[in-house]
Formats: structure tokens, C-alpha cells, sequence
């Protein structure tokens, strides 16, 4: 599956002239993207490890590469922003495959731009020199933002490389000379821009966003990082941020800097003028994808993220501080995930609450109705999901690491857990209790290649396990979409049901249970059934809905 990471010995392939990459690209397979960016990669290792000059011609050949294979690198990145329930190991070669692509090509202009700093009278290529600085950032800042992806913390040295790159448009005085970066980019861009960009999205790359989201915030600056603008003197009025090019590390918040020569200093001022302009707009009812949001944006769950973008970017005395302190405190937890699993565990603490008699099914309520007793097949089928429930609900021990008024942190091991992912609903109890209480992943961070720091948000509802039956009105059969079984209105769904201190009441349900208007039968083991009607999603997370509902009828 890795085997284009593998170096080819030989020094000569179809990289060696512009007439022959053009040709060979135009023969990739077409219908399979996946090993058609394999070759590409290989033949990049290849390109990168021949000991050939720096040649003009050998330029040419790299950046037609890079252009031509553009398109298939994107779609390989959508393919992957928009499976978010794809395998670990179909995630884990998506991305080896987009990352490796973005190194390699990233790798080759850096090895030009070093060879013209060696020896700047004697080179061919200083003509080029800005667009490759430009596409050279952009390469390094979109194999960090992938590594947001993974929760990973980019290491020193990427950073270093950056920093170095965006002196030497500094140094040479082209920082802000725009150049069109790729054909397929909508405007001009200087490499100031692209540097600043990179700077600002390390602040919302903090383990606090899922990837889709990351890659919009990303896209939003795309077109608003003109409005970023970066300066080598400290203005406390002005500068809400700086970075230090001497460190291999990201934009650090601004607390009387002196104007160190390794000092740049970042001002926010007018792309927050910006961002407070288009939520005005938005609640003016402005379509989103005109005021640069992208198409995927959505209302109003779409203001959480523009809210805490805000945050990240304000300035000092504008930004909401963190008032629940952390307190150190060890403790085990039983963590459970997923909707059903907790809605499993919920019920069976549910039902030693109510009774020590578990009730009677459904199906044993027929049997007694058709039969007079129950039948051995329905005994039986009674013991597989009761066996079923027991595995399904099995729960991992996490070690806490702090805590807060609102909130838990813990220490765990990301090769056990690969499953986490920020907004992922979990249940948690103390090892030696069976007290559960409702928590949503908001933070990760990799603390080392063992070790992840994963911070839970505590949900202060109350919180029930109920079952949902469509009505009869809204009910269909069992029908089929890509060869897939969906099941019939007859089946009874888990959800949980909130209860704040208003007394209003919420759901959470999967995703596929929930279109607007749609009716259930809400069933609890402490109240009577109620008809329900589906309204507003309130919030949601990584596989889960929060959504409002009207009583019916009782």
C-alpha cells in the first residue's frame, strides 16, 4: 500500500525534458486518480534524489508537473474532507498519498530556492524566483495544515523552512510582488500573503476544529489574507500577534515584543473589521458564497465557527480568556462512544433503576398474544441482543489528567483510540461508579507519538435513553439505496432525550433518523409515550444531531 514511498534507484525517467512529462502525464490513468498521483510521487522521489543541477530546464519540468497533476491532487483532498466515516485504513492511505504529494513537490522548489541562495550570480532562474518562493510556502503551509488534520503539532523544522522562505522574499524585496501563484487561483497573490495565511491558520489549528472545518477557515482566507498585514516594528495599538522567524514555531500572541531583528509582527485589525461585517451581512440574509464563506458553509450552525475564528484572531482585550481554571487530578474513567453504544449502557442503568425485572419485548408481547407463551426462537433472539448489547457496550478506561468546573482533560493513547475525533459524543463514569454523565470531544492535541492530551466538554443536561418508532403516517417499508438495506418504519431508534433547566427538552439522534417535520413516537421508561414532531438542529458533532421538537399528542 506504501510502496510509492519507496526510491527508485534509477536517475532517468519520464521527469528528464518538458516534452516527455508532457506526454507521460497525459497518459495517467484517467479513471483511477489514486494510482495515477502514486506515479506522480514516485517519479517526484525519483526527480528529488537525481544528482543533477539545478537547471532552468529541469524547473520548467517540475512546476509543469505540479500544475498538471493539480487537479488530481484536489480531488483526492475533497475525496477526503467529505468521507468523514471512511475505514482507518482507507484514511490513513488517503492521507499518506495527498501528504506525500504536497512533500515531495514542496521539497523540490525548496532544493531550487537553496541552490539560488548558494549561488545567486551564476543561476538561470532568478526570473522565477518569486513564483517558486510563492509556491513553496503555499507547499509547507498545506503539509502543516494536513497534519492539523491528524491532530499532529508540525515540527520545528517545517516552521524554520517557512520563516526562512518568507526572509528571502524579504531579503530580496519581493514579499509583496503579487504573482499568479497557479492558473487555477481566482487572483494574484504576493508570497507576504501566503506566509500570512499559514501564520493565521496555526491559531485555529489547535486541535479545537475537525478537518472540514479547518480547510474552510482556510479557504475563507484565501480570499481575505490581503488584509493580514505583517511588519518588522512592534505598534502595541496595532499588533495583536507576532512570530519569531528564528524559532520553529507558529504566531504567539503579542505581550509588549520588542522590535527584535527575528521579530514580525502581525495586525488583525482589518480582516476582523471584515469578519464582523459578514456576520452583519449574514443576519441581513446575504447568501453566504458571496460574501467568501464558500458553498459548504451552513446556517446558524455556521456562526459557531465564525464566533470562534473571531476569537482566535481578536485582539487581547476582546477575547473571551479561559475562566474555568484546570486543576490537576488523576482518576480512571470509563469511556464509552458512539450514539448506540450509549444509549445501551444508559438503559441497562435505567432499567436497574425502574425494576430488577427486565420488560417484556415486543415480540414476547406477540408470541403470548398468538401463542399463549413465548416461543423458543423469540427466547433465543431475546439472548443474541442482550449478548449484542453486552459486547457493544464495553467500555475503555481513560486516565484523567485535570479538571474544570465544565470540563475534563485526559491522557490517551492515539493507537487504541483512533476513533476519537473532535465532536464525537462519549459517555463517561468513574471506574468504581456507574454514574454516567454526557460528554462531547472539543479539544486533541498530540503530546508525542504515544500520547494525546483530549479535553471533554461536560453537558450539564439531564439525560434519559428513550426509543423512537416513526408514525404510522410517516412509516415506509424497508427499501434499498447503493445495495444497501435501510430499514423499515417499523424499527424502534436509540436516542437520548435532554432535559435543561428551562424544562425544555431536546434529542439527540443520528443523522439518518432526522428529517424536519418527521414524526415519531417518542417511548421513555419513566413517562408515557408522546407523538412527536421534528423541528430545528440545534447543534450537532461527529455523528450526531441536537435537535428541537413540538409535542404532538400524549
Amino acid at each position: 500500500m506504501f510502496s510509492f514511498l519507496k526510491k527508485k534507484k534509477d536517475d532517468q525517467g519520464v521527469l528528464s525534458n518538458l516534452k516527455t512529462i508532457t506526454r507521460w502525464v497525459q497518459d495517467l490513468p484517467a479513471g483511477d486518480i489514486y494510482s495515477a498521483q502514486e506515479e506522480v510521487v514516485q517519479n517526484l522521489i525519483q526527480f528529488n534524489h537525481a544528482e543533477s543541477n539545478f537547471s532552468k530546464d529541469r524547473l520548467q519540468v517540475l512546476m509543469h508537473l505540479d500544475e498538471a497533476t493539480r487537479d488530481m491532487q484536489s480531488s483526492l483532498c475533497m475525496q477526503y474532507l467529505r468521507n468523514a466515516r471512511m475505514s482507518k485504513s482507507i484514511e490513513t492511505r488517503l492521507w499518506i498519498a495527498i501528504h506525500a504529494f504536497y512533500w515531495e513537490i514542496t521539497r523540490g522548489y525548496h532544493g531550487f530556492l537553496m541552490d539560488f541562495i548558494a549561488n545567486p550570480g551564476g543561476s538561470k532562474i532568478q526570473m522565477s524566483i518569486p513564483l517558486i518562493t510563492s509556491r513553496a510556502i503555499r507547499g509547507f503551509a498545506d503539509i502543516i495544515k494536513w497534519r492539523y488534520f491528524r491532530y499532529e503539532q508540525a515540527d520545528e523544522k517545517l516552521w524554520l523552512r517557512l520563516h526562512n522562505l518568507y526572509r528571502i522574499a524579504e531579503f530580496d524585496n519581493f514579499s509583496n510582488t503579487a504573482v499568479t501563484v497557479y492558473s487555477t487561483d481566482a487572483e494574484q497573490r504576493t508570497p507576504a500573503q501566503e506566509y500570512g495565511q499559514a501564520l493565521l491558520l496555526s491559531l485555529v489549528g489547535n486541535g479545537s476544529l475537525a478537518a472540514r472545518e479547518i480547510e474552510m477557515v482556510d479557504q475563507w482566507l484565501d480570499n481575505w489574507s490581503d488584509l493580514i498585514r505583517i511588519d518588522s516594528l512592534y505598534d502595541p495599538g496595532s499588533h495583536t500577534f507576532y512570530v519569531d522567524t528564528s524559532k520553529g514555531q507558529g504566531l504567539k500572541r503579542s505581550r509588549n515584543q520588542t522590535s527584535d531583528p527575528a521579530l514580525r509582527f502581525v495586525s488583525t485589525t482589518d480582516l476582523l473589521k471584515h469578519l464582523r461585517d459578514i456576520t452583519e451581512s449574514l443576519k441581513s440574509g446575504a447568501p453566504p458564497a458571496t460574501l467568501g464563506l464558500t458553498e459548504d458553509f451552513r446556517l446558524p450552525e455556521g456562526y459557531d465557527l465564525i464566533n470562534l475564528v473571531d476569537k482566535e484572531w481578536a485582539v487581547l482585550d476582546d477575547r473571551d480568556r479561559r475562566v474555568n481554571q484546570r486543576i490537576p487530578q488523576p482518576g480512571q474513567w470509563k469511556v464509552i462512544h458512539d450514539l448506540n453504544n450509549i444509549c445501551n449502557e444508559l438503559s441497562k442503568a435505567e432499567n436497574k433503576v425502574k425494576s430488577n425485572r427486565s420488560p417484556i419485548s415486543p415480540e414476547e408481547i406477540l408470541d403470548i398474544k398468538l401463542y399463549g407463551f413465548v416461543t423458543e426462537r423469540t427466547k433465543d433472539k431475546g439472548l443474541e441482543q442482550q449478548r449484542e448489547t453486552a459486547l457493544q457496550s464495553r467500555y475503555e478506561l481513560w486516565e484523567q489528567a485535570d479538571s474544570s468546573e465544565t470540563g475534563l482533560g485526559f491522557h490517551i493513547n492515539p493507537l487504541s483510540n483512533e476513533w476519537i475525533k473532535v465532536g464525537k459524543l462519549i459517555a463517561l463514569s468513574l471506574r468504581d461508579d456507574n454514574a454516567w454523565r454526557l460528554g462531547i470531544v472539543m479539544h486533541l492535541a498530540r503530546k508525542d507519538e504515544d500520547h494525546r492530551l483530549a479535553g471533554i466538554k461536560l453537558m450539564s443536561e439531564q439525560f434519559q435513553a428513550v426509543t423512537l418508532k416513526m408514525d404510522n403516517a410517516d412509516a415506509t417499508g424497508g427499501y434499498v439505496v447503493d445495495e444497501l438495506d435501510l430499514p423499515s418504519g417499523s424499527q424502534n431508534l436509540k436516542a437520548i432525550l435532554l432535559t435543561n433547566e428551562e424544562k425544555q427538552e431536546y434529542l439527540l439522534i443520528s443523522g439518518a433518523d432526522y428529517a424536519k417535520n418527521r414524526q415519531y413516537q417518542l417511548r421513555s421508561p419513566f413517562d408515557p409515550s408522546r407523538l412527536i414532531r421534528l423541528e430545528a438542529v440545534e447543534d450537532s458533532g461527529e455523528s450526531w444531531l441536537k435537535v428541537s421538537f413540538t409535542v404532538v399528542a400524549v
